[in-house]
């Protein structure tokens, strides 16, 4: 029997182009939209949380924080922006070529796991707040927001780049309600330190949750932005995520900090109990910012998890929503169970490995690449051990991971106090891994 039309045409909309290129006819993103998608994303029920976080060096410092980690950012962010319109792949097929297939896998595993991590965390925490706004139980909002995230990832980057756009404004709306709230409902005085500036501490969790954490996702979103077609730098492609990414931190930090300091609760929806007709519009602001930030976590997790599950096998057309409906499955599940809150230090923990790991990731793709591998290179079988696994590549990632991990045992204070330290093993992994290879190109210049 034959499928209504309309049947057909909901299936076809269903994103299967797994850790494909994407086809040029689905490049059609522009800066603008990139802009969109990756605000909303940004824009998390938690992100106010930045503003207890570096709540302790007052308002002015944190907006200083927040702008230096922004500089740090730009540039990785703005070229795996450019990456994913030079060649439409996902970051971790790119690195099959940095790291060999065996690397890139690893990591692909490695980083499925964190995203989905996050994924419930976000979940859960959403959860809680709904509940608590509705007097109603935690596993029905897991469960609702849940499968909302699972149905709006089945349908892919086309489709959630629709939801942020057309669902944008109520989220502005919901909590520029809740702000306007909080500055006529209550006294506030001026968010002044407490204690002592740390300069590296306060870079260093600025980075580590918003601008660095996201980059290597970059262009697993911008390889469907229109292609690249002269090598000049587009600035608006390059600039677009990174201040996606921190103008809503900036913003939402600056809410926390205020929230934090009158009310003695960084969760400025919290406030929503508590407003007579607009608890309803915190609700729905809080279940946007959820949804928004979790599908690109889900979203990317869907996409490591191919990389990983296309090294051993090759892929079929329905993989992509399979593996979609699997992770979130797991996620909410992680969620309804709690589980997250006693591995949220673990998952802390392996922000540590993402720099590292992107650091040396670009410099491959500009200086040892250039930008000029095909498309179709990184799904080639394996030929050299170097092809299997990149010992240059994982040897100054190492390093760097080993900085980040333990500099504060080994380094002097400077590196970790004034520094971020995570930033410092990052750009010891790059400098490494440019020795590393130009060393190895000078010496087959001379073997030739």
């Amino acid at each position: 029997m034959s499928q209504p039309a309309w049947w057909n045409r909901l299936f076809g909309e269903v994103e299967t182009v797994g850790v494909l290129p994407v086809p040029d006819f689905q490049r059609t993103m522009t800066p603008g939209k990139l802009f969109n998608v990756w605000a909303m994303a940004s824009a998390s029920a938690m992100t106010p949380l930045i503003g207890m976080l570096l709540f302790p060096y007052g308002l002015t410092y944190m907006v200083a924080a927040i702008v230096i980690g922004w500089l740090i950012g730009l540039v990785p962010a703005g070229l795996f922006s450019e990456m994913g319109r030079e060649v439409p792949l996902t970051a971790l097929i790119v690195a099959r070529k940095t790291y060999g297939t065996v690397g890139a896998f690893l990591f692909a595993v490695l980083f499925t796991f964190v995203n989905v991590g996050w994924f419930g965390l976000n979940t859960e925490v959403g959860g809680q707040i709904l509940a608590s706004i509705f007097h109603s139980s935690g596993s029905f909002w897991f469960w609702l927001i849940g499968i909302i995230q699972v149905v709006l990832v089945l349908f892919g980057m086309k489709w959630l780049e629709y939801f942020y756009r057309y669902t944008s404004l109520i989220l502005v709306v919901c909590y520029g309600a809740l702000t306007v709230y909080l500055f006529t409902h209550f006294s506030l005085p001026y968010p002044g330190p407490t204690a002592p500036m740390n300069w590296g501490l306060a870079i260093t969790t600025v980075v580590s949750f918003s601008i660095l954490a996201w980059t290597y996702k970059l262009s697993t979103v911008s390889r469907f932005c229109v292609p690249k077609r002269s090598p000049g730098l587009s600035t608006s492609y390059f600039l677009a995520p990174s201040v996606g990414v921190m103008l809503p931190v900036l913003i939402m930090g600056i809410v926390g900090i205020f929230s934090q300091k009158v009310t003695g609760n960084w969760n400025v929806a919290l406030l929503g109990p508590h407003i007579p007709i607009w608890g309803l519009v915190a609700a729905i602001g809080v279940a946007l910012a959820i949804v928004h930030t979790n599908a690109m976590n889900l979203y990317p997790s869907t996409v490591d998890l191919l990389v990983a599950m296309n090294t051993v096998h090759k892929p079929f057309r329905w993989e992509q929503p399979l593996a979609t409906v699997i992770l979130g499955l797991i996620s909410t599940l992680l969620a309804i169970g709690g589980i997250l809150d006693k591995v949220q230090g673990f998952l802390n923990v392996l922000g540590d490995v993402i720099i590292p790991f992107t650091f040396v990731l670009i410099v491959d793709w500009l200086w040892v690449q250039k930008k000029k591998t095909p498309a179709q290179s990184f799904f080639q079988s394996p030929h050299q051990s170097k092809d299997w696994v990149s010992w240059t590549a994982v040897i100054a990632f190492f390093v760097g991971f080993a900085l980040n991990f333990w500099g504060n045992h080994i380094l002097p204070g400077f590196f970790y106090n004034v520094l971020p330290l995570p930033v410092v093993g990052g750009l010891v992994s790059a400098l490494l891994y440019l020795v590393f290879e130009t060393k190895n190109v000078r010496r087959m210049v001379t073997e030739s």
